[in-house]
C-alpha cells in the first residue's frame, strides 16, 4: 500500500509523499529505507510561530492537491495531522513545500470504515454519530483541523475534546483575523453532515485559493 503511494512521483524526491530509497521483506514484515530531506521540520513546530494567512494557503493548497493524489492512487492516510506533515524548505525555494509522512494507519479506499483508526482529536464527528465515515469528508475534516490550528496558533486547540461542538468551532473561526473567504474556507471543512461538507475536488477550486490576502498591519 505505502509502496502504491510513494512510487507514483517520477523520481524520489518529486512526490509530496516521502519516497522510498530502498525496502526488502523481513519474513512477515518489511523494511523500509526512506528518503531524508535534509532542510525540513515537522508542520507542528510552524503551528505557534507567526505564519500568515498566505503562507498558510500556499501550504494548505499543497496539502488539498497531495490528499487528492494519495486517493486517486487508492490509498486512504487516515492520520492527517501537523505531527505527519515535514515542511522542507531552503533558499532556491521561495514556498516551502510540503511532504506526506507515517502511514502506519493507512488502508486502501474502501466504500466505508468502521473503528476509527488515527489520531482522535482529528476524528470526524460521524465516526461517532454514524459509527461509520468515509475517506474523503475525513481527509477534509482533517485538512480543516491543521488550517484551523495554523491559523488560531493554538497547539492544543483540540486537547479539550471541544473538537465536535459546533459553537466552539464557529467560534474559534468567527475570531480568527484572516480573510472572509478563509473563514469560509474552514466552514465548509467543518460541516457535521459529511454529505454537505466540501469535497476535496471543490477544495482545490475554493475562491480563497484564487483570493488575495490583505497585507497584515
Amino acid at each position: 500500500m505505502m509502496l502504491m503511494v510513494m512510487t507514483a512521483g517520477d523520481s524520489v524526491g518529486e512526490n509530496a509523499v516521502i519516497s522510498p530509497l530502498a525496502w526488502t521483506s523481513l519474513d512477515d514484515e518489511v523494511l523500509l529505507i526512506m528518503e531524508r530531506p535534509e532542510h525540513c521540520t515537522v508542520l507542528f513546530d510552524y503551528i505557534d510561530r507567526q505564519i500568515d494567512e498566505g503562507l498558510a494557503k500556499e501550504l494548505m493548497r499543497q496539502l488539498v492537491e497531495a490528499a487528492i493524489h494519495i486517493h486517486k492512487v487508492g490509498v486512504f492516510h487516515h492520520d492527517l495531522k501537523p505531527e505527519n506533515i515535514l515542511i522542507e524548505y531552503d533558499e532556491a525555494r521561495l514556498i516551502p513545500r510540503v511532504r506526506i509522512i507515517d502511514f502506519g494507519c493507512g488502508c486502501f479506499m474502501t466504500p466505508g470504515y468502521h473503528g476509527y483508526v488515527g489520531t482522535s482529536c482529528y476524528q470526524p464527528p460521524e465516526s461517532n454519530t454514524q459509527g461509520t465515515y468515509e475517506a474523503g469528508p475525513t481527509t477534509v475534516w482533517q485538512l480543516g483541523c491543521i488550517l484551523l490550528q495554523l491559523m488560531s496558533k493554538m497547539i492544543d486547540l483540540f486537547a479539550t475534546g471541544m473538537q465536535h461542538c459546533e459553537h466552539f468551532l464557529a467560534y474559534t473561526i468567527m475570531e480568527l483575523e484572516v480573510s472572509e473567504d478563509c473563514k469560509k474556507f474552514l466552514k465548509s471543512c467543518f460541516l457535521f453532515n459529511p454529505d454537505q461538507r466540501i469535497t476535496l475536488e471543490q477544495m482545490r477550486c475554493h475562491p480563497w485559493f484564487s483570493s488575495s490576502v490583505p497585507p497584515e498591519a
